[in-house]
């Protein structure tokens, strides 16, 4: 009581412990509110491009209607790609004074200056026609800000706002990528010295001969790579290892999941019994039961040629129709097939028509309505056709040709219209044929001469997938490998004492959602959030598992571990060895194998080493790359460029071997005349680089702080 007297006559102090309540409960709601990183909560900012700053909540709600791809991974990686071209551009464009105004947005938008993000999105895939009546609807209710009655309507979609706003924000980039490739474009020149050199160039041809002789002329124990050989040729390249940002370098073990033989009988079992009850079926239900077990009936007729190899000649031949062939194996699948039919037919035939396309019965009501009256007119008329074709016919395929499709093959139209063609129908006549697209009146011309027999088939199918107890073996034995692993080292040996093999990765961003040979996916993302966290030669506690993108099932375990840090800056050779080290050891060979033909002539080289001496027509100094199979090798066309004639140039080690030369022909004197022709080639080849090659050099020049480990990465394993 005596406590309660003296807190009643402290006024002050109950209203500092109130106080400090209500702050603690402010921080504590502060601190867990969003999205945790790994050490604490994620910030609002998700990275900054310069001076530009991408919002995480912003990012996340335009990732909701910038879905371009059906993996959400890709999508997320091909947003965060836009979101850094936008950064690194605005950058540019905000010093400069370049903007995309209100009115330009519009005529972007609205027409008729389309932005490809607009064809893109309201073109027709076939004619590239822009819808512009939907458009013109969309701006009539942005106008009179009736966008929420239009969502009422469904005219447009309940997220239309935000896909709207990213939308503008890609013409508006695009855009301004245009203006900047054009400042830059624009300011190249190529002065009349430099054009008139390179027309002098382009009309110095020459005929040269050339013998290559391969590097896997000496084998790879012949020669040895060291850390300096690396070294060298890493700083020889360096911008080609020049990381602009930090990544990851993984060291994996991979237990994969196999169909075993028990797995193999059991599947076989099963479809002998599929065999069985469908060689019961009657002919009228196969396709259905084939569909039903897993199988395929396409009702198109196949030349052997187009079965697959191991089971053609049986089904061409041997198996009779009504008869179904297997079990037998394809692929990944096992499989039965029955043979549904087998004729002669018409290699090709040519035909008239005119289609009208629908897609609800109210249309199809129409089409055939239409198509009636003009089979009438046609079987009176048969002049009239290539009028009404012209007015009439909506085929892509044959609008420019009146109506006629030539040389058609079989299996190239749709069901329906094939099997009018090549087998019921009789040349000359008219028939009204219904597709699942629309209806149409087709006329037979002629069917051609040659024939063919073909076949066909229905199957039905179960994928050679590993059992559960299967994957569980293999996960156990993923899982009894990982136990007591605490390093890379003891992993690598571990690896080798089971005769396993240790793979290693390419350099990983932050950003990967796909590593080859292993797949895409959530352990993916797992697997890099690990890999931001670990240090230099750590061991990562969990089998990470990997799903067929096929059939669906677990088809690999992955025990991981760090192998390499690499900062920002210059990758170290440790970091970069298994990716250049061929590459460098045929250098070595290149070197070896210029020792030993050094002093000798072509004739000799070529018997030294059993190879063919080539002549090369044309050789100048503008080529990029070289005939016959010789490819880019810019060492042996300056030195076809510049030897005097008759002179053998010494050994030249290339790209894709150790070259001998010798030019066979004077290069043409005097000056060309065709100053500019070469000064537009120099211009366009130049200006044809810019649109990348500028985000690129932007990239290199502007401090990217990526912060996704923070928000990416929390909760993660």
């Amino acid at each position: 009581m005596a406590l309660i007297g003296k807190i009643r006559s402290n006024p002050i102090l109950v209203l500092l412990f109130i106080g400090g309540g209500i702050l603690l409960f402010v921080l504590s709601d502060i601190m867990n509110s969003g999205n945790s990183g790994p050490i604490g909560p994620a910030e609002a900012v998700m990275a900054r491009v310069g001076e530009v700053e991408i919002e995480r909540n912003d990012f996340e709600r335009t990732l909701g209607v910038a879905g371009t791809s059906a993996d959400a991974y890709q999508s997320r990686d091909n947003l965060w790609n836009f979101y850094l071209s936008e950064g690194l551009i605005r950058n540019e464009t905000d010093r400069l004074g370049l903007t995309v105004t209100k009115p330009e947005l519009d005529e972007l938008t609205y027409g008729p200056r389309y932005s490809p993000v607009i064809r893109q999105t309201y073109g027709d895939r076939q004619t590239g026609q822009v819808d512009a009546q939907l458009l013109n609807r969309v701006r009539a209710r942005i106008d009179e800000n009736s966008i929420e009655e239009g969502i009422a309507a469904r005219e447009l979609p309940p997220n239309f706002v935000d896909i709207w706003k990213y939308q503008n924000r890609q013409v508006s980039t695009q855009r301004l990528q245009e203006k900047l490739s054009a400042l830059v474009s624009k300011a190249m020149y190529a002065p009349s010295w430099m054009a008139q050199e390179y027309a002098d160039q382009q009309s110095g041809n020459r005929r040269v001969a050339v013998v290559r002789i391969p590097f896997d002329e000496l084998d790879n124990d012949e020669v040895e790579v060291t850390d300096a050989d690396l070294q060298a040729y890493v700083e020889e390249y360096r911008s080609n290892f020049d990381n602009l940002e930090e990544t990851r370098q993984l060291s994996y073990v991979s237990f994969a999941v196999d169909a075993t033989r028990e797995d193999s009988t059991a599947i076989r079992t099963l479809m002998q019994d599929i065999a069985d009850e469908w060689k019961q079926t009657a002919t009228r239900d196969d396709s259905l039961f084939a569909l039903a077990a897993n199988g395929s009936y396409t009702g198109t007729y196949a030349t052997e040629d187009q079965l697959a190899p191991s089971i053609a000649a049986a089904l061409m031949n041997d198996v009779a129709v009504g008869d179904v062939y297997g079990p037998f194996v394809e692929g990944q699948l096992m499989a039965v097939a029955k043979v549904i039919d087998r004729r002669e037919m018409a290699d090709s035939v040519t035909l008239r028509r005119i289609v009208r396309n629908a897609t609800i019965p109210a249309q199809f009501t129409e089409a055939n309505r239409l198509i009636d009256s003009l089979q009438n007119v046609v079987e009176t008329a048969p002049d009239k056709f290539a009028d009404l074709a012209t007015e009439f016919n909506r085929d892509p395929r044959t609008i420019a040709t009146n109506g006629v499709l030539e040389n058609v093959q079989p299996g190239q139209l749709a069901q329906s219209v094939d099997r009018v063609a090549f087998i019921s129908g009789e040349t000359g006549r008219w028939y009204k044929v219904t597709t699942p697209t629309g209806v149409q009146l087709l006329q037979i011309v002629r069917r051609s001469r040659g024939t063919t027999p073909r076949v066909k088939v229905a199957y039905a199918t179960e994928p050679m997938i590993p059992s559960n107890e299967t994957e569980l073996a293999a996960r156990a034995r993923a899982e009894e490998f990982l136990t007591g692993l605490k390093s890379l080292d003891e992993m690598r040996a571990a690896a080798e004492a089971q005769g396993m093999r240790l793979e290693t990765t390419s350099p990983l961003d932050i950003g990967t959602y796909f590593i080859p040979n292993l797949g895409s996916g959530q352990d993916v993302r797992d697997m890099i959030c690990w890999a931001f966290g670990a240090d230099k030669g750590d061991v990562s506690g969990f089998v990470y598992t990997f799903t067929d993108e096929n059939y669906f099932y677990e088809n690999k375990y992955v025990v991981v571990g760090l192998a390499n840090i690499l900062p920002k800056g210059m990758a170290p050779v440790a970091a970069v060895r298994e990716t250049i080290e061929g590459t460098v050891r045929d250098r070595l060979k290149g070197r070896k194998l210029a020792e030993a033909m050094a002093g000798l002539d072509l004739s000799a080289v070529a018997t030294r080493y059993d190879a063919v001496i080539d002549t090369l027509n044309a050789v100048n100094f503008t080529l990029s790359s070289l005939p016959q199979g010789i490819g880019a090798e810019p060492k042996v066309i300056a030195a076809a460029s510049t030897l005097a004639t008759n002179q053998v140039s010494q050994p030249i080690v290339g790209n894709g071997g150790v070259f001998l030369i010798k030019p066979l022909s004077d290069a043409p004197a005097g000056n060309s005349g065709n100053l500019p022709g070469a000064r537009m080639a120099i211009n366009a080849t130049s200006r044809s680089r810019v649109s990348q090659q500028l985000l690129n050099g932007m990239r290199a020049d502007v401090d990217v702080e990526d912060q996704r480990i923070s928000t990416e990465c929390n909760n993660r394993r």
